[in-house]
């Protein structure tokens, strides 16, 4: 029996290599007809074409020395008589031959050597198909060098061609191949008609039979056949459930749950740029899953490898952290990286909040492995990275949606719309609504029915007081560090706590949108009024710009009232500007507004922005607004968001043209000229541009006059005294609620009592009700099921509604077809 690794001959029983110690696989002594046909194939073509090359190899050789023989008959024939010049001219000619023959040897062997380093260099980047072109070649060049062999068996093991492993090793034999340094003895090779056998394992050369630079070799190729197996020993003795503790957490480390801190430091002195340091002290094995993945009915490993700074290819000078997803797969006795997919990008890097992680996600016979960042710089640098992708194995990894990259910047709607559309598909359907609703490219984590395997998250933890110290002074010593919480177990309350957070946000923003809904229907009604009535009562419209309705009404179908949504500080919230516009000409912000978490508030309260003032946003997230008292009088102010829904003024200037005609801008600090004020203003970068204005007109009916509000206030009197009401697009006006007739907690009992008899899909005891919602009208719960072979984990089964004036419940399936269910709770 032949070793697989170095080819050396063992006894059929043996279970070890007695040479390299490798495990010895037992090959069937029986073969079928097949199998020996096969096998017997490649002998003979392996054969051929060692015939065919040691026959061109040669050749030339022949045809020299025939050449020189011909010519020394010649001499011979016509010279006899001096026989003694014949003598010498033969053996000028046979050393003439003697060199050139030696001569193309050394051609012969540098090439070989070509070959054998251009094929180890394929076998090391894993392009097999190439290697083992370059190897046969180099057999053919010196079929008695055994080191073509050795690597030819070696790819045919790690591709699973067992058989032709065994057959290229016994070519090896029979060409009496051996190692450098192991050349069989010139007389015990001239004793023997066939090729001399390779040394017995177990046995070393004896000194008398061999040079000191013979045993060097030995010595030599004994320690590479030591470092070579040293590269695949990891792949040995070891199974996939115990792969990652036995060789990739000893060999790249493991990361740990856990909180981490992260200071500010200063990234650009010049730009006043500060931001959190990377995280490095978290590296190697984040998580990992043993599952098939690819439906062969062999499970594969998938692992998160952490991998900390990495160079980034487009800006040479920076690193980040990135997280691959990595498969392993078990070929016979060797565990083999099958395939790479760089997964996330930028982790716990230099962004104020980060929201990462990946999970599983089952459909239609398919296993997704689903992921995303989401980066956002607010502080000094304003920028936010996206980036998402889902991906499923079958021998590489193949992207179902992606992102290609990190997107930064407002412009990818089609991004958007294409893959929300692909994950709605696969039922992420709360990702897929975001998406479209809020233009951003992550996951929800707490989807119905996924696994998450590891989730990544940075939080700022800077409130207004250390803010405005730092903007003060921009000491980076004055913040407190970033929070980094690296989660890895999601047992039943983690998720059911997560499941409450992304609830709460859903609830957040639903109140933030009627909160803005509420500004847009101020300004509405006031146009309707008309701006006498307006100014009559302004405690009525506290959040309007009193001025702007007038200028719309004096200057009627020339200047219209305008809004747009916009995240000013890349907070992940959108702040409310309301503006004016012109005879079609530039857009003008006259109002910010942020939501609090309670209402919406204007961000300015104390600073008038009238018809002599200018607000300009700038990219960074700067906020510039220059109020005129006239030609020569004004003041300048710079604005920054706190994060805690008000803004801080970071500096601000008088101007004053007559008192200061040299340096009219002037603070406690400076005095600066118009020249160096506008180079200020040009160091900030770029103002925002480009963004999607909508008109208010295009929310309402009628003109802005009195007779037009009246008539709207009568149809709203009358809507409220019919049953059915009137209904329009912006202000739906809604029936009179009835009152419930069962309670939330008689509702909670009644469904627990209803889903321990088991349903169709699951028994009793295995289901557990969850309290989700509870509106005026309705009760909704999600009832969850123990995930099979994994009895920690629960995945959502049911989304159920109740109706608590009739107590119709409606049950959707959400594991599988979305079926749905109705029926009476109290009569069940």
């Amino acid at each position: 029996m032949y070793c697989r690794k170095c080819g050396a001959e063992n006894a059929d029983h043996a279970k070890f290599c007695g040479k390299c110690g490798a495990e010895l696989v037992q090959i069937p002594q029986e073969s079928t007809q097949e199998e020996k046909s096969a096998e017997k194939k490649v002998e003979e073509n392996l054969q051929k074409d060692f015939e065919a090359e040691e026959t061109e190899n040669f050749q030339e050789i022949e045809q020299e020395r025939k050449q020189e023989a011909e010519q020394q008959e010649t001499k011979r024939r016509k010279n006899f008589r001096i026989a003694a010049a014949v003598g010498i001219s033969a053996v000028l000619i046979a050393g003439v031959t003697t060199g050139v023959y030696f001569g193309m040897k050394d051609k012969q062997e540098k090439t070989f050597q070509t070959k054998i380093a251009m094929a180890d260099k394929y076998l090391e980047d894993m392009e097999y198909e190439k290697a083992e072109e370059l190897y046969l070649e180099s057999i053919k060049i010196d079929p008695k060098e055994r080191k073509s062999y050795d690597k030819l068996a070696e790819i045919y093991t790690t591709q699973g061609k067992e058989k032709k492993a065994e057959a290229i090793l016994k070519k090896a034999k029979e060409n009496g191949a051996v190692a450098k340094g192991q050349e069989v003895p010139k007389k015990e090779a001239q004793s023997n008609e066939k090729p001399a056998a390779e040394p017995v394992p177990d046995e070393k050369p004896s000194p008398n039979s061999s040079s000191q630079e013979e045993n060097k070799g030995e010595e030599e190729n004994k320690g590479e056949h030591t470092q070579d197996q040293d590269k695949i020993d990891d792949t040995k003795a070891v199974s996939l459930e115990t792969y990652v503790d036995k060789v990739l957490v000893p060999k790249y480390g493991k990361c740990t749950a856990g909180t981490y801190e992260s200071k500010y430091v200063k990234k650009d002195s010049e730009k006043k740029i500060v931001q959190p340091e990377r995280l490095e002290k978290q590296k190697g094995v984040l998580a990992s899953k043993l599952k098939d993945f690819d439906g062969d009915g062999e499970k594969e490993l998938l692992v998160l490898m952490l991998k900390t700074g990495e160079e980034d290819k487009a800006k040479k000078d920076e690193k980040h952290n990135h997280v691959y997803l990595q498969m392993y797969e078990k070929k016979e006795k060797s565990i083999k990286l099958a395939a790479e997919y760089l997964a996330l990008r930028n982790v716990m890097g230099n962004a104020e909040t980060e929201r990462q992680g990946i999970f599983l996600k089952e459909s239609g016979g398919k296993i997704y492995i689903c992921g995303s960042t989401a980066n956002q710089y607010s502080l000094t640098a304003r920028s936010h990275e996206y980036g998402m992708f889902a991906v499923n194995y079958d021998g590489t990894f193949r992207e179902y949606a992606s992102t290609k990259g990190l997107l930064t910047g407002e412009e990818h709607e089609k991004e958007i719309t294409d893959i929300s559309a692909k994950l709605e598909k696969i039922g992420l359907n709360a990702t897929a609504k975001r998406m479209r609703g809020y233009s951003e490219l992550w996951f929800e984590f707490d989807e119905s029915g996924v696994e998450i395997l590891a989730e990544l998250t940075t939080t700022e933890q800077n409130g207004t007081e250390e803010l405005s110290e730092f903007y003060e002074t921009y000491d980076s010593s004055v913040l407190k560090p970033v929070q980094r919480k690296v989660t890895l177990k999601f047992d039943k309350k983690e998720i059911e706590a997560a499941a409450k957070r992304t609830e709460e946000r859903l609830k957040k923003e639903q109140k933030k949108d009627e909160a803005y809904q509420k500004i847009l229907d101020e300004y509405q009604e006031a146009l309707l009024m008309g701006a006498s009535e307006v100014q009559k009562d302004p405690e009525g419209y506290p959040n309007i710009n009193p001025l702007l309705v007038f200028l719309t009404e004096t200057d009627k179908g020339k200047t219209e009232i305008i809004y747009t949504m916009y995240d000013i500080d890349e907070s992940g919230e959108k702040e409310l500007l309301v503006g004016s516009r012109s005879n079609g000409g530039d857009e003008r912000v006259v109002g910010v507004y942020c939501f609090d978490g309670v209402d919406a508030k204007n961000m300015f309260e104390d600073q008038t922005l009238a018809e002599r003032s200018l607000l300009q946003i700038y990219e960074n997230g700067t906020m510039y607004i220059y109020g005129s008292g006239g030609a020569s009088y004004g003041n300048a102010s710079f604005y920054r968001m706190d994060g805690e829904h008000t803004v801080i003024q970071t500096e601000q200037y008088t101007f004053d043209m007559e008192g200061h005609p040299e340096q009219p801008y002037y603070n406690d600090k400076e005095t600066l000229s118009k020249e160096a004020f506008q180079k200020k203003l040009d160091s900030m970068g770029k103002t925002v541009s480009g963004l999607k204005w909508k008109t208010l007109s295009e929310r309402i009916t009628g003109e802005a006059d009195p007779e037009a509000a009246k008539k709207k206030e009568a149809e709203t009197e009358n809507a409220g005294q019919s049953q059915e009401g009137i209904k329009t697009p912006e202000n739906p006006i809604q029936q009179e609620e009835q009152t419930p007739v069962y309670s939330d907690l008689e509702i909670q009992k009644k469904l627990e009592e209803y889903y321990a008899k088991g349903t169709e899909d699951a028994k009793g005891e295995e289901m557990t009700v969850l309290e989700q919602e509870s509106t005026k009208s309705e009760y909704l719960v999600k009832v969850t099921t123990k995930v099979p072979g994994n009895e920690t984990v629960e995945q959502v089964l049911y989304e159920v509604t109740v109706n608590k004036i009739t107590g119709e419940t409606v049950q959707k399936r959400v594991l599988t077809d979305g079926k749905t269910v109705t029926f009476l709770l109290w009569e069940n």
